[in-house]
């Protein structure tokens, strides 16, 4: 599965209004949008930027008028 979009999310100086940023800049309908949950692969604690990330992307999702699922859900 390929990503349309990422936020960075992995690096050490990465904010929630940078990962926001990087995402929302390429961010359009149909799209899939790659984030970490983890820090196996990733800077220490950097999923705390993630999830701290995450409210603001819904709101730009909501403000765009894109629906926001699961993988799953995803029509291929």
């Amino acid at each position: 599965m390929l990503w349309t979009c990422w936020g960075e999310d992995w690096r050490a100086r990465t904010t929630p209004g940078s990962v926001q940023r990087t995402v929302t800049a390429g961010l359009d309908g149909g799209g899939k949008i790659l984030l970490h949950d983890s820090g196996c692969t990733s800077a220490p604690g950097s999923w705390r930027t993630t999830l701290g990330a995450l409210p603001r992307l819904l709101d730009t999702c909501e403000q765009r008028g894109l629906r926001v699922g699961t993988l799953r859900d995803h029509r291929m």
